[in-house]
């Protein structure tokens, strides 16, 4: 279902600057009170409408739904009411059989960071990457996001990252080997060459890596969740064949660093027959592996399990927050123009994006109505608890660092130009 229906107030200021004093007098129907929504009233868009700031109404949600996109900006503009009205929906969103139906897996029905414990040690593996802060930074895939976007909402934190996307594995652990290469699983010359263009478009690439390198000394820092580490070996090994063809391989492996975040009490779950576990790393894939002792590695373990289970493990965390990108699907679509979560079935994922009509330059998501309730939920609990810390970024200092992480970002692209 299309939107066509918005409520105005959840999204820019810039466009409700002009609404007349007969306008905000109007009443609502779909459950805010007028303390709730500071009185501004429904606008009716129409469908495929485009607003100057690139928003456009046409996500494959159900407008029903009662939780508004939430961000560092439409935080900021809460109210006190709404503020509580949506802590307490956060508080009480998984007790109801309605909206547990509609997430991923159902079987989490606690609310993730739900005690200062929680919520603290989850703040402190966002505090890790505030270290960072000055360096290009590659979040893989879609568990660091959380705590990226932590980072980007907190004092001190850092001025932006690049999101990524990959999933899925064709390297493993061997306990004989070191690594096992598994070429069912692995993508086609045709899928590796559009998740080149893929790279190129988001300046992840690594001819912008190695000359942002040589240009500055800093590093790009590479970041994902480790357990065995076979993502990102795969990933490496797409970086490091396609650095290998243009030339850079060395050069390359010069310009990265990984940091994975991880818990060691997991791995003890998963492996209960393991008497010893040594601190998890990516294995070097073969392409690189002439050149593996630059590539430096750190690892940053989780201590809180249940934090850990919370915001890596619970799929419905996973799921909600980006996008699911197998090599299945580097040709099918864009991550960052058509938004889904796990697709179980990859045979049908052209069936899936080709169901949901789209125009160039359209944005589109399938996650369920729930999973966006969810996601914004949680985004919104974050806020307040940032908030009520204190740790919370002003605004003034938040358009700094944005305007900083969009010059480096023009600076690289000229850097590669000259590269």
């Amino acid at each position: 279902m299309q939107i066509s229906r918005v409520q105005a107030h959840y999204f820019t200021n810039v466009h409700n600057n002009n609404i007349t004093a007969e306008a905000k007098a109007q009443t609502h129907s779909e459950g805010l009170s007028r303390g709730e929504s500071g009185g501004m009233p429904f606008s009716n868009v129409p469908v495929s409408y485009k607003y100057g700031a690139n928003i456009h109404f046409g996500e494959y949600i159900d407008p029903n739904r009662t939780v508004p996109h939430i961000d560092y900006e439409e935080y900021l503009a809460l109210k006190p009411a709404a503020k509580r009205r949506l802590h307490m929906r956060y508080k009480t969103f998984l007790s109801r059989k309605t909206n547990q139906k509609g997430l991923y897996d159902n079987k989490y029905t606690s609310t993730p960071l739900a005690n200062e414990y929680t919520v603290n040690s989850f703040f402190d593996v966002a505090k890790m990457y505030n270290q960072y802060k000055g360096q290009s930074i590659i979040c893989l895939g879609r568990s660091p996001k959380w705590f990226l976007n932590t980072s980007l909402w907190m004092k001190d934190g850092i001025d932006g990252y690049d999101f990524v996307a990959f999933s899925k594995y064709w390297y493993r652990p061997d306990s004989v080997e070191g690594i096992k290469f598994l070429p069912d699983m692995a993508p086609t010359e045709k899928e590796e060459r559009a998740y080149r263009k893929y790279l190129d478009r988001v300046q992840a690439d690594p001819k912008s890596i190695v000359a942002y390198h040589e240009a500055t000394g800093k590093k790009t820092i590479i970041t994902d969740f480790i357990a065995t580490g076979k993502g990102a070996c795969s990933f490496l090994d797409v970086m490091g064949r396609y650095a290998k063809d243009e030339g850079i391989l060395e050069r390359f492996a010069k310009a990265i660093e990984f940091v994975g975040i991880g818990s060691i009490d997991y791995l003890e779950d998963l492996y209960p027959h393991t008497e010893e576990f040594s601190i998890p790393s990516v294995p070097i894939p073969p392409v690189l592996q002439e050149y593996g002792h630059h590539i430096k590695q750190s690892f940053y373990e989780i201590k809180n399990y249940a934090m850990f289970r919370d915001m890596l493990m619970n799929q419905n965390v996973n799921e909600c927050r980006s996008t699911y990108y197998p090599h299945q699907a580097w040709t099918v679509y864009q991550p960052d123009k058509f938004k889904t979560g796990l697709i179980k079935d990859m045979s049908k994922v052209k069936e899936i994006r080709e169901s949901i009509p789209t125009k160039k330059g359209d944005c589109m998501s399938h996650f369920t109505p729930a999973m966006f309730d969810f996601r914004n939920l949680l985004s919104f609990h974050i806020f307040e608890e940032l908030d009520n810390a204190n740790l919370l970024i002003d605004r003034a200092e938040r358009e700094k660092a944005k305007l900083r992480f969009k010059a480096t970002k023009k600076y690289i692209r000229e850097l590669k130009k000259a590269f």
